[in-house]
Parts: C-alpha cells; sequence; structure tokens
C-alpha cells in the first residue's frame, strides 16, 4: 500500500468511530472525539509524524503532596486519575477513591498530575 491509500484507509477507520474531520491545512489533520464527555483535539502532522492530545485531568478538584517516593492523593470523590509523563505522552489512570489515596511505585522522573509537574526522585 503507499503512503497516500494508507492514510486514507486510517481516515475512514477514524471516522466510522465517531470522529470528525476537520482540514486545517493541507499536511495537517485534527480530529475531535465526541464518544466521551472529554473532547479531545487530536493534530497529525504528516511530516512530524506526532500527535498532539489535549491532556485530561480530574474531574474534581484534588490536592497532591509527596511523601517520599509515593503521592498522597486527597480528593472528596470517587474518580480517576490521569497521570502523562513530563513529555506529555500518557502514562497511566488511577482510581482515586474518597478521602486519602497513596499512589507508589512511579518510576523516578517528572510527571504532569492534573496540569502541575510532580516530581518523583
Amino acid at each position: 500500500m503507499g503512503g497516500r491509500s494508507w492514510k486514507k484507509v486510517c481516515l475512514w477507520a477514524l471516522l466510522a468511530y465517531g470522529f470528525s474531520v476537520n482540514v486545517a491545512a493541507k499536511e495537517d489533520v485534527s480530529f475531535v472525539s465526541r464518544g466521551d464527555s472529554a473532547e479531545k483535539k487530536v493534530t497529525f502532522s504528516e511530516h512530524s509524524h506526532l500527535y498532539k492530545i489535549k491532556r485530561v485531568s480530574s474531574t474534581y478538584p484534588i490536592k497532591i503532596k509527596m511523601k517520599g517516593r509515593s503521592l498522597l492523593v486527597t480528593s472528596q470523590h470517587v474518580q480517576m486519575l490521569p497521570i502523562y509523563k513530563d513529555n506529555g505522552v500518557f502514562y497511566g489512570l488511577f482510581r482515586l477513591n474518597k478521602g486519602t489515596n497513596w499512589i507508589s511505585g512511579l518510576p523516578k522522573g517528572t510527571y504532569i498530575i492534573n496540569n502541575a509537574k510532580i516530581t518523583v526522585s
């Protein structure tokens, strides 16, 4: 398959799953997912092959403190907490219970949690 036909197959597959396509420029295509309550905007460039996704934060407010190499996360609601690496790549989704939650076992590095940079050393 050539490069153009592969891209057309991918675009049609994305359209079949409920994505709308907006052509911003000749070589940039952006997708908006409307399947969930959180709308995600994805930009794909033909030359860079990078996907830029808007990061999602927790639904309700949370408080985060570092205790050693573990995170102490306090939440007033049961919710899901997405964690991203410092370069914006999705790392994992953690379930938070009401009250105090401990997240441990994260490798050393910088993470983005609720649009705030947290460093685990």
